[in-house]
Formats: structure tokens, C-alpha cells, sequence
């Protein structure tokens, strides 16, 4: 499928496309009614056996010490223990006419009150490529390129928690899926809302992704009021991997927007590009995201560059993010600004099957210009165990 890992107003060439709304909704329909025609027509469609669930997923404990220097009135220096873990159910049958189909179920193992199941999609694999259909990802996420990253996540990540950025009085809103935290990023911070996905085959080390989505919500969702919310996202995906003189390149970039918005607004949109060169044990990479979302506030870019390097079971990086929130001003009075300056220096170590040891020494600071704020900013060191099953 996809060769991914598991966040100032101005108009961007090719953002109002000319087909319009029903245009475009009409062409992706198509597209995917081409290709479910083609695998019907393809020959008799009885599977070999019925799909079985697998069990799978896995679990991340860390315990870590932190010393934090903020404007807030509060201690949270010391010692803290925290988790991510998910479970995940999969499974898959191919007929005898070579077509694929697969679930993907995943449920987070943590209580998580606002989205206790994570991601649940059907998957249609064949020579014409790949379908997901469900609670998933964009394609313009999942094909995106950026640093090799061990220890604890930057690049959208737990960095957030171990600097107590919550509590700060520092936005943390828009920090996931938008440049505020991440290049892994969606117009408005789309997530995981229902969607149609096709991927392409791989040709000549390039593939390409397309996704549409009705709206931001998944599961339980409701039909859409066009005239009230963001809806008829479309993003679009693409990368390219190859070899060349001894190195490996990879290279993606995306691009996503919603295609009608509420009356009054402007419709969101977000691009990312990414690049990674190996060579021998070591690699490089950068990646640079801008969103575009004066209706919320989450205007902003960021970037992370970062080397690494392997060797045996034992691989080491050294990362860098960079994000910013522009915020919304009103009478002059502008709030939800807020940057983030991260660098991470992490090393894990393979023990055995699914069985990894990590660490990462990072120093974080976060920083406003909302009346009232200043920086928060953060020393840690961070030890765990990653378990995959």
C-alpha cells in the first residue's frame, strides 16, 4: 500500500478547481465505480475460505523525569509514567479472481473517552491498486515522508506531555494533524472522519493516493449540512521511492482542501511535502507543512529535519521540530498564538522480537504571545519499552 509511519492567508495555484464541488464528487465517484466494475467483471468471486480475525497491535510504557520552567503559578518537575498502547483486529481473504478484502479494526487500549475505537476501515486490494473505506487516514497522511524518529515521537508528538504544555495557559489546540505539532498533517485536522480512499499501483517507484471524505466526522456521523460545517474534503497524495548510485530517496508531498465551506468562510486547505536520503546506516530527511484555517485559528506551518543512524539492533537520531499557531486576532487582541522548538536526542535498541528498549533526551519550549503568556520550556529524559504483537 502506502510506505508511511503510524500535525497567513493566501491563495494556493490550483485551489478553486473547476469542475466545482459536484464536479469533483461526481469524478471520484466515478473513478471508484470504474474499478468496483472492473472487479466484478473480473471472474467468478468465491473466496477460499471465510475472513478469520487476527489479534495484534501493540504497547509503549515509559517512565521518564522532567524539569519545566513556565509563567504558571504550579510544580510539575519530577518523575512521570505514561502509556499508549492500542489492540488491533485484522483480517483478510482473497477470492479466486485474485481480489483481496481486509478489516482493520483498532482499539485504544488506554480509556480514551472521545475516540475509543481509533480506526475502522475495509480494505479492497488488487492489481488495480488499493481501496480503504471507513474511519481512516488521508492519503495526503499516509503517503507523507519525514525524519527517521526513535525514542519518543516529535514529529506529532509526546513532547507535548512531558514539557506540561496543558496547563501552561499555552494553546495546545490545533497541535495534532496541523503544522502547530506536525507535518503529518489534513485540511482542518480531518483525522480520522469516513472516507473513500484509492491508491494506485506503484509505477516506476511513484504512487499516488486520492481521498474524499463527506465531512470531519466519523462513526456515528450524520449526514452533513453543507451550509453550516466544512464538507466534501479531498486530499491528495503522491510519493516516489528509489535507489540511486547506492542511495535510497524517498520523496512525497499532498495537498488537501474542503470544497464548500460555511457561508462567510474560507474552504481550509493544508500541503506537505518530504524528503529522506539513505546511505549505508545513516539517513537524512526534512519535511515542511502549511495549513491554511482562518476560521479557526489554526493557521500556522512548521518543519522537522533530522538525522539518523543503524547499525545491528541499535539505531540512533538526532530530530528537530519547529511549528507555529497564528491565532485569531480581534481589536488588536490576538489569542491562541502560540510555537513550539523541540530537538530530540533518541537511541532504541531491538532486545528481540517485538521487543524494543528506547530512550530520549529532549529539550522543548513552548511559546505565546497572547497577553498574559510567555514560554514554557522543558528538560527531559525519557526511558520505556515498545512491545508490537
Amino acid at each position: 500500500m502506502t510506505d508511511s509511519v503510524k500535525q497567513r492567508r493566501r491563495r494556493v495555484p490550483g485551489k478553486h478547481l473547476e469542475l466545482g464541488s459536484r464536479g469533483m464528487k461526481k469524478v471520484l465517484l466515478g473513478t471508484t465505480a470504474i474499478v468496483a466494475a472492473g472487479m466484478i467483471a473480473s471472474s467468478p468471486a468465491s473466496a477460499a475460505e471465510k475472513i478469520s480475525a487476527k489479534v495484534g497491535g501493540y504497547m509503549e510504557q515509559w517512565i521518564g523525569y522532567a524539569s519545566v520552567d513556565d509563567a504558571a503559578n504550579r510544580d510539575v518537575d519530577g518523575f512521570d509514567i505514561k502509556s499508549d498502547s492500542e489492540i488491533h483486529f485484522t483480517g483478510s481473504t482473497t477470492l479466486d479472481n485474485g481480489i483481496e478484502f481486509g478489516v482493520n479494526v483498532q482499539l485504544e487500549a488506554n480509556s480514551n473517552s472521545g475516540d475509543q475505537i481509533d480506526e475502522s476501515y475495509l480494505i479492497v486490494k488488487g492489481s488495480f491498486g488499493e481501496i480503504n473505506l471507513g474511519s481512516e487516514n488521508s492519503a495526503m497522511y499516509k503517503m507523507h515522508y519525514a525524519p527517521t524518529d526513535y525514542g519518543i515521537t516529535l514529529n506529532s508528538g509526546d513532547q507535548i506531555d512531558w514539557a506540561a504544555v496543558s496547563g501552561s495557559g499555552i494553546s495546545t489546540g490545533g497541535y495534532f494533524r496541523n503544522p502547530y505539532g506536525s507535518t503529518y498533517i489534513e485540511p482542518a485536522a480531518n483525522n480520522d472522519s469516513e472516507k473513500l480512499t484509492y491508491y494506485t499501483p506503484r509505477f516506476g517507484g511513484f504512487q499516488l493516493g486520492v481521498s474524499y471524505s463527506p465531512d470531519a466526522t466519523q462513526d456515528s456521523n450524520t449526514t452533513p449540512d453543507r451550509d453550516a460545517v466544512n464538507s466534501d474534503m479531498v486530499a491528495i497524495g503522491a510519493n516516489f521511492k528509489g535507489d540511486f548510485a547506492g542511495a535510497s530517496v524517498g520523496l512525497s508531498g499532498g495537498y488537501g482542501t474542503f470544497l464548500n465551506a460555511p457561508a462567510g468562510a474560507d474552504e481550509p486547505i493544508a500541503y506537505n511535502v518530504g524528503l529522506t536520503v539513505g546511505f549505508g546506516g545513516f539517513s537524512v530527511g526534512g519535511s515542511y507543512a502549511k495549513s491554511e484555517d482562518n476560521s479557526t485559528g489554526i493557521d500556522g506551518d512548521g518543519y522537522n529535519i533530522g538525522v539518523a543512524y543503524t547499525t545491528g539492533p541499535l539505531g540512533v537520531s538526532l530530530t528537530y521540530f519547529n511549528g507555529e499557531r497564528e491565532g485569531t486576532t480581534t481589536a488588536g487582541v490576538t489569542t491562541g498564538q502560540a510555537e513550539q522548538k523541540t530537538v530530540h536526542l533518541s537511541a532504541n535498541y531491538t532486545l528481540g522480537p517485538g521487543v524494543t528498549a528506547a530512550a530520549t533526551l529532549g529539550h522543548a519550549e513552548f511559546d505565546s504571545d497572547d497577553a498574559g503568556l510567555g514560554s514554557n520550556e522543558a528538560t527531559y529524559f525519557v526511558t520505556g519499552i515498545k512491545l508490537s504483537f
